[in-house]
């Protein structure tokens, strides 16, 4: 049973990949109930984890569109460098599928950023003539008696797809270690 188990997971984690990876879907829980669904599962059933999924979408890429992938990474690659250049101030750092290399074919870049308040992001902005729109984004806690942690979200239009900037306070520099910094990033675009 222990084996038939681990090969459904399998089976539900590569079809999740197929679905982010070609369809644009960015939320792993969404792509995993799919999947999940596509095979006859339900929510009990034991799903993949995200770092399962990760591995999957890599070989997808890997096998089905390695070439047009790497180009792509590369264009919003330097597309996240050069605003994160802009945002300098506010110490930028890439996180999501363009930094993990897992983007998919309708990417959406993921920027954090750590200030005092979004205010200060917003008219940086705003002097810049940069358009945006705003949003929060709402994120479990690992205490299940706290409400869920709310993250102002600033949406751009890039040229590629949207890039959405997380507003974090200061403090929170340290906490999300998957990222990667303005120096980090111009090494992910070394050969």
């Amino acid at each position: 049973m222990a084996r038939q188990s681990k090969h459904l997971r399998f089976q539900v984690a590569h079809k999740a990949a197929q679905m982010m990876a070609e369809e644009g879907i960015s939320d792993y829980a969404f792509a995993k109930r799919k999947a999940a669904k596509f095979f006859g599962l339900s929510d009990g059933d034991a799903l993949p984890s995200n770092d399962e999924i990760n591995d999957a979408i890599k070989e997808h890429q890997a096998i089905y569109f390695d070439e047009e992938h790497e180009a792509r990474l590369k264009v919003l690659r330097l597309e996240a460098l050069s605003l994160m250049k802009k945002l300098i101030a506010f110490n930028p750092h890439l996180t999501g599928g363009v930094f993990d290399g897992t983007a998919g074919r309708y990417p959406t870049l993921h920027i954090q950023l750590y200030a005092d308040s979004m205010k200060e992001v917003e008219f940086f902005l705003l002097n810049h003539n940069i358009t945006y729109e705003t949003h929060d984004r709402k994120s479990r806690t690992k205490d299940p008696m706290q409400d869920k942690k709310i993250t102002p979200v600033l949406t751009l239009e890039g040229s590629m797809g949207p890039i959405e900037l997380f507003i974090y306070h200061i403090d929170d520099l340290k906490i999300n270690k998957s990222k990667a910094s303005i120096e980090e990033t111009e090494a992910l675009l070394k050969p």
